[in-house]
């Protein structure tokens, strides 16, 4: 009889700061794939994410670890065949890998050897790339360094948001990895060796990154924070001696209203709607009638 158990780990949010969905581990249970158990970073206990939820519905275990050597005892208690992770948040240790007979397949959301690491949603967004991708890789040691089994892009036009970034990589992930899962459990699915010449890395965000300076970057590269830094880190600024955080903006030659900047550029950052603080989401013009003396 044939092992075709599948080991989860991750909780699919695969960005700070955006609403996440699980249509991968959905996936997984709506084509009858044995999902074996769900492993999560203890962080998620108090707060659980809603993989977690549907995992708890459909009898699935559920593990919560801290470190990468609590996984392998994990794994020898269910013997699954395949792992899967997509926003695990942990390095998974050599033996963990080892101990699954077809290995671990990681979902990431950039066109490796592109974007490695833990911004890939953000980035392509701050770079203001035409297209990002999704490539679904085998688990190695090193950091998405993995041979690939299959990879796909995502177009990123004016009118992309973090959110629907988002929400378009993780429907193309969900969509190849069924395409590779049956090849992937038999162990013999083609793979492609990444070119190690052409890899990039990505770097954490963190809320000191948050101000937007006017007066040190052009209003094009202000825009593009304020969409992937959407949720978090957010991009901050005070406007009339209230703190605020800018929800979203575009760029002009000249102002509209007295709250749009002029930038390191000469261009003008436009803001259209914002958050101030103790308070709910507005235009710009609402907050200047309520605000302004």
């Amino acid at each position: 009889m044939k092992n075709n158990k599948i080991i989860f780990f991750g909780n699919e949010q695969l960005a700070q700061g955006i609403k996440a969905g699980t249509p991968i581990f959905d996936a997984l249970l709506e084509n009858n794939y044995e999902v074996c158990a769900l492993v999560l970073p203890a962080a998620h206990v108090r707060k659980p994410f809603q993989i977690a939820v549907k995992a708890q519905k459909a009898n699935i275990p559920i593990h919560y670890v801290t470190k990468g050597r609590e996984l392998l005892p994990i794994i020898e208690q269910y013997h699954p065949q395949l792992g899967i992770l997509a926003a695990f948040g942990k390095l998974v240790p050599q033996s963990a890998i080892d101990a699954i007979p077809a290995g671990i397949i990681n979902i990431h959301p950039s066109l490796l050897p592109k974007y490695r690491g833990t911004t890939p949603i953000e980035t392509p967004l701050l770079n203001g790339d035409a297209k990002t991708g999704v490539s679904v890789m085998r688990l190695v040691k090193e950091m998405d360094a993995g041979p690939l089994l299959a990879q796909g892009e995502v177009e990123i036009t004016p009118e992309t948001t973090k959110q629907s970034l988002y929400e378009a990589l993780s429907q193309l992930g969900t969509k190849l990895l069924l395409q590779v899962l049956p090849g992937a459990l038999a162990k013999n699915a083609p793979e492609t060796a990444q070119d190690e010449a052409q890899a990039t890395f990505t770097v954490k965000l963190d809320k000191s990154q948050s101000e937007l300076k006017f007066a040190d970057k052009g209003a094009s590269e202000l825009v593009r924070e304020v969409v992937a830094f959407a949720g978090f880190p957010k991009s901050k600024t005070t406007l009339l001696d209230i703190p605020c955080t800018i929800t979203a903006a575009h760029v002009a030659d000249a102002p509209a209203t007295s709250l749009d900047q002029k930038c390191a550029d000469g261009k003008y950052f436009i803001i259209d709607r914002l958050l101030p603080e103790n308070s709910k989401e507005m235009d710009a013009k609402s907050f200047l009638n309520g605000h302004q003396k």
